[in-house]
């Protein structure tokens, strides 16, 4: 791999600015920025004969996406149709460069194109996208959206989560991660608020998802989010929230499941 020269760096992305409205010439003047960058002593076909599925690289440093995602970010801001037609057309690629950084402009795009954000990650959301695709859009496209608007994400969600399609309600789940792991974000009673029907109606398809964000909610905060799973319990006739609770006990500490256990216990379901 060539070592890296950021002056050098730089002027071939800027270079790219100068065909940002022509999506077609801009995704292969940036393949040949990433085969110039890539690790040429990496031999994939040899390397990913184990794994059929990994997902395709072109093994670029990391620094080349953070440098290509901080200089094209004024455009996104100042060009947001010509970066949504990028967007599209590196999202196609699916190798993991081209949609890392697909996924960085869209979550650097003005809030008023937040409907058009939506739109496509829910729309390659349910493409059966590989799980490293799906990672990376929903936390990097979702950024501004987060960040301005979290009760806009937080009704998107909703919106997921109250839909027909099993896959979608997963995602509508699944969309909190960003919001939890955001050093930023600490609106925790707007993420309670969005769990507590979810939690209280526990449908046995969303368990294992639901599992995963309680357990990150109790690092976050094991007090608060007692508290919530006490208010649930005491609440609740649903007879399978109890086997629910059970199963997230280990995610606490010795004392907040004993706690846990003496609500089930004095609020016992008929």
């Amino acid at each position: 791999m060539p070592a890296i020269e950021f002056s050098r760096l730089r002027t071939k992305i800027e270079l790219l600015g100068k065909v940002y409205h022509l999506p077609g010439q801009f995704l292969k003047d940036l393949q040949d920025l990433y085969f110039f960058y890539s690790d040429l002593t990496f031999q994939a076909g040899k390397s990913n004969a184990a794994n059929v599925n990994a997902l395709q690289t072109y093994r670029t440093p990391v620094i080349i996406n953070r440098e290509l995602e901080r200089m094209l970010k004024p455009r996104a801001l100042a060009e947001p149709e010509n970066t949504l037609n990028i967007i599209d057309i590196l999202w196609l690629t699916k190798v993991l460069e081209p949609c890392q950084l697909a996924a960085g402009l869209l979550g650097s795009l003005p809030m008023r194109f937040a409907e058009a954000v939506i739109e496509r990650i829910q729309t390659w959301s349910l493409a059966g996208e590989k799980t490293e695709l799906l990672d990376m859009l929903h936390i990097k496209a979702t950024e501004t959206i987060r960040r301005d608007s979290p009760a806009l994400w937080i009704a998107t969600l909703r919106t997921w989560v109250d839909a027909k399609d099993p896959a979608l309600q997963k995602f509508g789940v699944l969309g909190l991660m960003p919001m939890l792991n955001d050093p930023d974000q600490d609106n925790l009673p707007i993420i309670f608020d969005f769990l507590q029907p979810v939690i209280a109606k526990t449908d046995p398809h969303l368990a294992v998802t639901l599992l995963s964000i309680i357990e990150t909610l109790a690092q976050k905060s094991e007090s608060e989010t007692v508290y919530f799973l006490k208010q649930i319990i005491k609440e609740s006739s649903n007879p399978d929230l109890p086997r629910f609770i059970r199963r997230a006990l280990p995610a606490f500490s010795e004392q907040a499941q004993l706690s846990l256990k003496n609500c089930l216990r004095e609020n016992p379901i008929p």
